[in-house]
């Protein structure tokens, strides 16, 4: 079974301990050398379309980050199925990790491309591959969530079977991962992004619910 230690902070735990305390710490350093205005968000051609100040834009994302750990504990101690946490607490820690991660990564971005505004229209192919990253990463431990109410593919089929779940966590791995790959491919080559783009989240989150209801029908 997979569990995580009863006691004390896991390695994945501290890891992601470090990586908030380095968005900040980033930040704190950085302060100095920013631009009064910090782009918070780019188009598909690169092109920044909104600013915010320097305090929220410098701070917003490592707040974030901030907030979302510690509401990880929580929608764990909340959720009706609180009890199957123990039998994927290893993939549960990978996801929140994960996922504070990539906050880290658009936030690295951010600040790169703060300082080197000609850098900005490269923040689609760097946004781009790093979603790609995080759903391969998370694809790979699908497979090992069992049922919860937070993490996963929840659809109402899969939440009312445990078999329904399982098999449809387990496709939606492999529809994560292979988006994934498609997705960093297209950060590279960057043609026809927005066609591409769509075409690449309908399978990554489509294909799977409808599976997942195909199961369902099928054994109900």
């Amino acid at each position: 079974m997979d569990t995580a230690p009863r006691s004390g902070l896991s390695l994945l735990r501290i890891l992601q301990l470090l990586i908030l305390l380095g968005m900040f710490l980033a930040a704190a350093l950085l302060y100095r050398v920013l631009p009064e205005q910090i782009p918070t968000h780019w188009n598909f051609m690169g092109q920044v379309d909104q600013y915010s100040g320097k305090v929220f834009g410098t701070f917003l994302l490592p707040s974030v980050a901030l907030v979302l750990s510690l509401l990880f504990p929580l929608f764990q101690r909340i959720d009706p199925k609180r009890e199957n946490y123990a039998a994927f607490a290893h993939a549960w820690e990978v996801f929140q990790l994960a996922l504070v991660g990539f906050m880290a990564y658009i936030f690295a971005v951010q600040m790169y491309t703060s300082l080197h505004p000609e850098a900005s229209v490269l923040v689609g192919r760097f946004v781009m591959f790093g979603i790609g990253v995080l759903l391969i990463l998370m694809g790979n431990y699908m497979g090992k969530i069992r049922q919860n109410f937070f993490v996963g593919l929840r659809t109402p089929w899969t939440i009312a079977d445990p078999e329904v779940w399982g098999k449809s966590q387990r496709f939606g791995g492999w529809c994560f991962v292979l988006g994934g790959l498609a997705i960093i491919v297209v950060s590279i080559l960057w043609v026809a992004v927005p066609a591409l783009l769509i075409s690449i989240f309908v399978f990554v989150v489509f294909l799977p619910m409808v599976y997942s209801y195909m199961l369902f029908r099928r054994k109900n």
